[in-house]
């Protein structure tokens, strides 16, 4: 029982206050993860919606350069910005919840996030999943708690394959002036709607 209540203090403070989410691409974001009752925006194994500053998070998934420096053979040295590999941003998934348009996908595939993030997801949703599955144990027609372990399990599972994915589309200066374009088309430069690095 006394385990029972930890996992449930655990869970409370990650999904209601504030939390730190840090990007491939280096960004930090403070906000919480999106959950609704039955809302078509709730986590997958594809992803999650974050919230900050009461609104959805919009990644803006920025191109991240770092210095070159080319040796010529002949003393002669020179420096070029070369493009940092991170992944590229989502060109389809899990439609959106509302009041968001449907088009550019908000959902925030779990590849996205740094190690430590994701560690820290893993442990979230995997705690959720044992949580679900002891009371699955005690009451095996329960029907609620065996599909809330089935879903945190799908999620531990996509969380722990992002993190040891290695071939992953790469990002571009392309790939970012798409998405750039895409989201300013659909949601213009001041949506109440949403929290976006790129405005």
């Amino acid at each position: 029982m006394k385990n029972i209540i930890l996992i449930f203090v655990f869970l409370w403070v990650l999904n209601c206050s504030a939390a730190t989410f840090k990007f491939k691409d280096g960004t930090v974001v403070n906000g919480y993860i999106y959950e609704k009752n039955l809302s078509i925006g709730n986590a997958s194994s594809e992803g999650i919606l974050l919230v900050s500053d009461n609104k959805f998070y919009l990644h803006h998934y920025p191109v991240k350069t770092k210095e070159k420096i080319i040796d010529h053979g002949n003393g002669r040295y020179t420096i070029e910005e070369e493009v940092i590999p991170t992944p590229a941003p989502p060109t389809s998934g899990l439609s959106n919840p509302h009041p968001l348009p449907r088009c550019v996908p908000a959902r925030i595939n779990f590849i996205h996030f740094d190690s430590q993030t994701l560690n820290t997801l893993y442990k979230h949703y995997s705690s959720k999943a044992k949580y679900h599955k002891v009371i699955v144990n005690k009451y095996p027609n329960n029907l609620l708690h065996r599909m809330a372990f089935d879903d945190n399990k799908a999620i531990a599972l996509g969380i722990h394959k992002a993190a040891y994915t290695k071939n992953f589309k790469t990002h571009s200066q392309d790939l970012y002036l798409k998405w750039d374009t895409a989201v300013k088309k659909e949601f213009g430069k001041n949506s109440p709607f949403i929290s976006w690095g790129g405005y």
